[in-house]
């Protein structure tokens, strides 16, 4: 896994080339620019912000206006901007990148910035614009935030925030080897000497761990060269012989530091290695970085449970490439340079991350006056906070990337090779890096890299905010979708329909909507998009959209397989129009089939067709033997699956009405059936249902069982879980993201078995489009929908719902033959008609009101204990009714109705300590 500083130092090291910019019809601006402001009308300046953050500058652009009413601010999507058109050369350096967003907006954030934009006319320099402001308080930003951006004789960002890794470490180990705490300004040298004194061993074992490095030991190996007077960055790649006696010790050192658990790697190798995050939380390692994610078993943040303390990282010329600060710039070809130094000004003045965000770990605000808005000092201890003023106090200037990149990579490459193979040859390990760098500069210099385009750039003018004099104005709420790309499906629609303005609305959580449902989409847009199924609850927000279907003669009503029109209806009528469609598929041995006589699965099959295919594929014993069918990853999605198929459902109703349907006779015989597979037919191992928290189920081998070829039948997703490889139904061309095995060259993609009672709605995952039954544009709604329905670009790798969409050529080319055979699949269960008058999702047992625990639980008592079905189903049956009766009350919770139901609850409602997420060196 990648580290997060390793990103920060790539960005900024990487070589520059050309690129095409984005098309504007803003005229560029001279240095100094035209004066901005005591015009008549307001100028017009951009912005460009992450969709994400659009929320927290949309606010803060409009208190700016409604406090300068001669700048009207205009945010533009970088989202949008940092999209590439297909076939286009994407940016391949950070001044490629820059110079599409300089040439989008006029201000932005520093994200693409680097030390060889400074000084160019991508950048407009800030200097004279700060000593022109009286009022610009300079004093008010840490000292060395600016300097960061300062270069040149000018400045060329102004700071948000400024982020400073810390060293953690583990006070009880350091009182234990009666050793000092690290101070500020320590060195390498002394790091890693602090590091061995604090590592123990008992005979082989490493009791306590020294130093868990979140670089992979490239910090440490450039400092220790350059300890020796060997300037890693500075080096010239065809001048540097990596296999000097000098880099073959420092090398020799770091492996050996390594072997004796005096450095540690943050991410654990493939094999039973510990798992380095576990010895953190054990206190087994003494020093770490917060820039390594440290988790609990459920991925939540983890927070020390012993003293620890924080320090600096060593002083070091690397220090610049593994901070990071972020700033607002500036575009060198704005027109309004003054009106544009007004905006990030102001705007550096607030506070512009979620509150949750205040924080973040090491991320300190530039200005001081920020840091006292949010209490940032008064909640960190004094030892953190000191740690922070110092890396402040001695940050340095952004740095140049620097010649040795090369160099550096191939000793990266050579570590890594001796730190995975501890036989290795470290020489040879040094040579074969040094061989493939040389190589790869040969080869670049065959085809030389383009200069970067540093000629003047032109500010695109913003994209219409509002809707042009006569035209209709809709509001489309975006859910599960990415804004840039439905933005740009808007942008084709504009084209053909300029009399409707659809106005994109990122669907934002806020207090009122805990809970997204269509319904509450349905009150806040026109129309919108929303995934899954839909609720009782919802249809009462939404338009039928048949009448205008039947008003639109245009419409082809026969594109749509009516499985899927089937997914969104309701009582006669159609209230979503299908966009993109996924499901599970059945795949199967092919060789398997063949040995067997078998023809493939077809979707028309029945329950019994599915059993004595499964027969027929059983052979063999023991450790060689063949399974007919196989559950992967457990049996309790498979068993929803068949229960449907026999016309039965789990449960009944819906909502607060949800009950289980345990005793009902078919579904009984339904999970009678199933469990047979097992238990009578033994045409797959033993069923294991998972649901007791002190049996999480880590035995299951159906994955290792599917990979060795043990297995003929398994429903999932169509992949192979080793390499994620998609295999064509029938042969079709081989896949090339990876080598495929003889196994899974067997593999073939059938649709599932639905021929009893037709494909399920709750084995669908469904995209729609709606339209708001409180619209008073439901006609422009249509026309937008409709239109989008027609689009290919935002499928995700699911299916189109509408036929000729799917088949035709402009989705095709963008998905690889062995994906479209999985849309085959999906077709053919589509088009088995759905003949059960189940309505409950399968799914709902996992709903708010309900707990699985108990029916596990009386299936796990019938297959290990022998128990009676019937009985063990309606004690299920008894303990689940009460347990939904109990969560009706206000302010019920499920652990509570869990263990007032059943004192003897074992299962996953359970109440959980809040624990905060706190910054590094939160005070207590």
């Amino acid at each position: 896994m990648r580290r997060i500083w390793l990103l920060v130092l790539a960005a900024v090291l990487l070589a520059s080339c050309g690129m095409p910019q984005p098309s504007g019809v803003a005229t560029p601006a001279s240095p100094g620019g035209t004066p901005s402001t005591g015009q008549n009308q307001p100028v017009t300046i951009s912005f460009a912000v992450w969709e994400y953050e659009r929320s927290i500058y949309q606010p803060l652009a409009e208190r700016f206006m409604s406090e300068h009413p001669d700048i009207n601010v205009v945010l533009v999507s970088l989202d949008d901007i940092m999209m590439f058109d297909p076939g286009s050369d994407e940016p391949v350096s950070p001044l490629d990148q820059l110079r599409r967003v300089v040439s989008a907006a006029d201000t932005a954030p520093s994200f693409a910035v680097t030390q060889e934009a400074f000084g160019t006319p991508l950048l407009f320099d800030l200097k004279p614009l700060m000593d022109a402001d009286a009022t610009f308080q300079r004093d008010d930003f840490f000292p060395g935030t600016i300097e960061h951006y300062s270069a040149k004789g000018g400045v060329w960002a102004l700071p948000r925030y400024h982020s400073a890794p810390l060293m953690v470490y583990n006070r009880a180990l350091f009182q234990n080897a009666n050793l000092p705490e690290p101070r500020p300004g320590w060195t390498w040298e002394e790091a890693l000497a602090t590091a061995e004194r604090l590592t123990g061993h008992s005979g082989a074992t490493t009791l306590t761990y020294g130093f868990m490095e979140p670089s992979s030991g490239v910090v440490p190996l450039l400092e220790l060269l350059s300890a020796q007077g060997i300037d890693v960055l500075n080096a010239s790649p065809m001048e540097t012989d990596l296999t000097a006696p000098e880099y073959v010790a420092v090398l020799e050192r770091l492996r050996d530091l390594y072997r004796r658990g005096v450095l540690v790697e943050p991410y654990s190798r493939s094999g039973p290695a510990d798992d380095p995050a576990q010895l953190v939380r054990e206190g087994r390692v003494a020093i770490w970085s917060d820039m390594t994610y440290i988790s609990n078993d459920d991925g939540t943040r983890w927070t020390p449970d012993f003293p620890v303390g924080r320090v600096p990282f060593p002083a070091s010329e690397l220090m610049p490439f593994f901070t990071y600060s972020e700033g607002f710039i500036i575009s060198g070809g704005t027109a309004h340079p003054e009106a544009a130094w007004r905006w990030i000004e102001w705007l550096s003045r607030q506070p512009t991350w979620r509150p949750e965000e205040y924080d973040a770990i090491s991320r300190i605000p530039a200005r001081q006056s920020v840091a006292q808005q949010i209490d940032f000092w008064r909640n960190l201890d004094p030892q953190t906070a000191e740690a922070y003023r110092w890396t402040l106090a001695n940050s340095k200037p952004m740095p140049e990337s620097p010649s040795g990149f090369a160099v550096m990579s191939a000793l990266s490459q050579a570590m890594q090779t001796a730190l995975s193979d501890p036989k290795a040859n470290v020489r040879e390990a040094l040579a074969e890096a040094q061989r493939q760098m040389q190589e790869s500069i040969a080869r670049q210099e065959l085809t030389p890299t383009p200069k970067p385009n540093l000629n003047p750039v032109v500010v695109a003018t913003p994209e219409p905010q509002e809707a042009p004099v006569g035209a209709t104005t809709i509001t489309f709420s975006m859910y599960g979708y990415n804004p840039a790309e439905i933005r740009r499906v808007a942008r084709a629609f504009r084209e053909q329909r300029p009399d409707i303005f659809v106005q994109l609305q990122p669907f934002e959580w806020t207090p009122d909507t805990p809970q997204a449902t269509a319904a509450t989409l349905a009150q806040t847009s026109d129309c919108f998009t929303w995934n899954g199924p839909l609720q009782s609850g919802d249809y009462p927000a939404l338009l039928d959209l048949r009448p205008l279907i039947d008003a639109d003669p245009a419409f082809p009503r026969d594109d749509f397989l009516p499985a899927s029109l089937a997914y969104y209806s309701n009582e006669g009528r159609l209230y979503g129009l299908p966009h993109a469609i996924s499901m599970r598929v059945l795949s199967y041995n092919h060789a398997a089939f063949e040995a067997a006589g078998l023809q493939p699965p077809r979707a028309d099959w029945t329950p019994d067709d599915f059993l004595a295919a499964a027969q027929a594929l059983t052979k063999g014993d023991g450790e060689q033997r063949q399974w007919g069918y196989i559950p992967l990853g457990g049996p309790q999605a498979d068993l929803l699956f068949f229960v449907g198929q026999f016309g039965a459902s789990l449960t009944v109703g819906e909502g607060k009405d949800l009950r289980p349907n345990y005793t009902d006779p078919r579904t009984v015989a339904a999970i009678r059936w199933y469990l047979d597979l097992s238990a009578v037919h033994k045409v797959t191992p033993p069923f294991k249902f998972s649901y007791r928290r002190d049996d999480p189920g880590g035995d299951d081998r159906s994955y290792e069982l599917f990979q060795s070829g043990r297995v003929g039948m398994w429903l999932g997703y169509g992949e192979t879980f080793e390499d994620a490889v998609f295999i064509p139904a029938e042969g079709g061309p081989a896949p090339t993201a990876a080598p495929l095995s003889p196994v899974e060259r067997d593999i073939r993609i059938a649709p599932l078995p639905v021929g009893n009672a037709g494909l399920p709605p709750s084995e669908v995952f469904a995209r729609g489009l709606f339209i708001s039954a409180k619209t008073q544009q439901a006609q422009a709604c249509w026309e937008w929908i409709k239109f989008l329905s027609g689009d290919v670009t935002v499928m995700y790798g699911d299916m189109p719902a509408r036929r000729s969409i799917a088949q035709s050529e402009a989705f095709l080319k963008q998905v690889p033959p062995e994906r479209a055979a999985m849309f085959e699949a999906f077709r053919a269960a589509l088009a088995v008609p759905v003949r059960t008058t189940v309505t409950s999702s399968a799914n709902a047992i996992y709903s708010l009101n309900s707990d699985p625990y108990w029916l596990f639980q009386a299936l796990s008592n019938t297959l290990e204990k022998g128990a009676n079905l019937e009985q063990e189903l309606a004690t299920a049956q008894r303990f689940a009714t009460a347990f939904a009766e109990c969560m009706n009350r206000d302010g019920a919770k499920a652990a509570q109705c869990a263990r007032e139901v059943d004192p003897d609850y074992n299962g996953y409602n359970v109440e959980e300590e809040e624990m905060p997420i706190r910054p590094a060196g939160h005070a207590p």
